[in-house]
């Protein structure tokens, strides 16, 4: 289940105040949560309940038309969206849960053409598919999630990763449950563990699963290259800084195997966001950025080994990791 956040907070507070706000020209116009594609580098808008229409963009630029889920299933009472990403030819792969009638719930992939067409729908059961993946290095559609059973129960043997054919063909099983210390609800989050992550690079699959905040970073064939619990990092990180963990944000990973969590501290009246990396590998660890109250501002994910933010729910930033300081996106693609 979706937690309050910052960004949640603030993409509702832009909504009250625009009417009467000033013109002006935004480069992002959110529809909903927002949900960070980090295979494909695309900003999905409409996460969870798909009051409004779902978005995209690739950078400021909207990717496709709206995509509109009620409209194409009769009968439809209520959906919620776990995951997106982009697929070839301007297409978009949605996992999302629809409720009909007499508590009918349908668990399915739906494959949405650039105009926002309805193209296909297929259902990756036994899988439960907390979060996809489209990677253009295999041509598949990566799904992460536990293995669906009559007992509620996770077999050791059974995968946390699957590969499909974007026609929902299985072309294989990767990931056995038993590499997670805690396989049971590993993929659920809670504010202060985050929401679960995951990444297909050319040559690594990074994910995390937030049961036991777990990273964990595999080969194109599921063999796990380097795992780590964060939760110790975490803690000390937070210690060393006189706060507590109120709420872990967004969670991503860059190319260099390291995860990137957004923190959001407290100490009594005072409060914090940090942005930290910690190395899966090696446990090393670095705060990326560091914001106190004031303009709103929310970490998304990496972007070309480079730290993506959005300002005041309308506006890309951008930062390196030589820098303290996040840039407007469209001036950094023009130095």
């Amino acid at each position: 289940m979706l937690r309050p956040t910052l960004l949640s907070l603030l993409l509702l507070a832009t909504a009250a105040i625009l009417p009467s706000t000033p013109a002006r020209a935004q480069a992002i116009y959110p529809t909903g949560l927002p949900q960070w594609d980090s295979t494909n580098k695309v900003l999905f808008f409409g996460h969870g309940t798909p009051v409004q229409p779902f978005r995209s963009y690739s950078d400021e630029t909207q990717r496709g038309d709206d995509i509109e889920i009620f409209k194409d299933f009769a009968g439809i009472q209520d959906a919620y969206i776990d995951s997106a990403t982009a697929g070839p030819d301007g297409t978009t792969f949605i996992a999302a849960r629809l409720i009909f009638a007499a508590r009918n719930v349908r668990n399915l992939v739906l494959t949405y053409s650039s105009s926002g067409e309805l193209l296909k729908t297929w259902d990756p059961a036994p899988q439960e598919a907390r979060l996809i993946a489209y990677s253009q290095y295999d041509d598949a559609v990566f799904v992460l999630g536990e293995r669906e059973t009559p007992n509620n129960q996770t077999p050791p043997e059974s995968p946390l990763l699957v590969e499909y054919s974007r026609d929902g063909r299985v072309l294989r099983n990767m990931v056995p449950a038993s590499t997670l210390k805690d396989s049971a609800d590993a993929f659920y989050g809670r504010s202060d563990t985050g929401e679960p992550a995951l990444r297909v690079t050319k040559d690594r699959i990074f994910f995390y699963a937030p049961g036991n905040r777990e990273a964990v970073m595999c080969d194109r064939s599921g063999v796990v290259l380097a795992q780590r619990n964060v939760s110790e990092i975490v803690n000390k990180i937070v210690a060393d800084d006189g706060f507590h963990l109120v709420q872990t944000h967004q969670v991503d990973f860059n190319d260099n195997g390291d995860i990137v969590l957004e923190l959001l501290l407290s100490h009594g009246f005072d409060s914090v966001l940090e942005v930290v990396r910690i190395n899966i590998k090696s446990g090393e660890s670095a705060i990326v950025h560091k914001s106190y109250p004031g303009p709103p501002m929310a970490f998304i994910g990496v972007k070309d080994n480079q730290y993506l933010y959005l300002a005041y729910a309308h506006d890309l930033l951008i930062q390196s990791s030589e820098s303290q300081d996040p840039l407007p996106l469209s001036a950094k693609r023009t130095e």
